[in-house]
């Protein structure tokens, strides 16, 4: 039996890549981070007694906005799908919230009718934050399966990332 790996050339920084090497994993990492750190409080003091903190509480410089989130997560969950790995779990969670609306239960519903449902919900319904970054993660699955124009926005996110040499 044959085994047969596949791996991406590195980006080098004399390439004139603006930020150098990448990859789909670190951008899923950033972005993850971005949500994370803008959508959560942080917990306890910023330095501890006699710290740089002095004991005060750590604040959120930067708080997304409920959009913010939402399209950082489509951006995030897109990156999700390239990146593999550990990532492949916001493909997984797309899957089955997917599957709860074709597997027959709603009738005769395909993907695009899963994939416009999250289009409504993102448009008409303004979700608190960690919410909005969830649905847009969700969403980045289901329209990447959906395919037809709910493709377009992962077309134009990965098509970004290589402009910018970052996958």
């Amino acid at each position: 039996m044959h085994e047969i790996f596949l791996a991406a050339p590195a980006i080098s920084v004399e390439g004139g890549r603006i930020l150098g090497t990448v990859g789909a994993g670190g951008i899923a990492t950033a972005l993850t981070t971005v949500l994370i750190a803008g959508i959560r409080e942080p917990k306890g003091s910023a330095g501890g007694p006699g710290g740089a903190g002095g004991g005060k509480k750590g604040r959120i410089r930067k708080k997304l906005t409920s959009d913010q989130a939402q399209w950082t997560g489509v951006a995030a969950g897109t990156f999700y799908m390239t990146a593999g790995s550990i990532w492949t779990v916001g493909e997984n969670v797309s899957d089955a919230f997917s599957g709860m609306f074709t597997n027959g239960g709603f009738g005769t519903a395909g993907t695009g009718a899963v994939a416009l449902l999250l289009a409504a919900i993102m448009y008409f319904r303004e979700l608190s934050p960690g919410k909005a970054a969830v649905t847009g993660i969700v969403s980045a699955g289901v329209w990447a399966q959906a395919g037809g124009i709910w493709g377009l926005p992962q077309a134009l996110i990965l098509t970004g990332g290589h402009a910018l040499g970052m996958i």
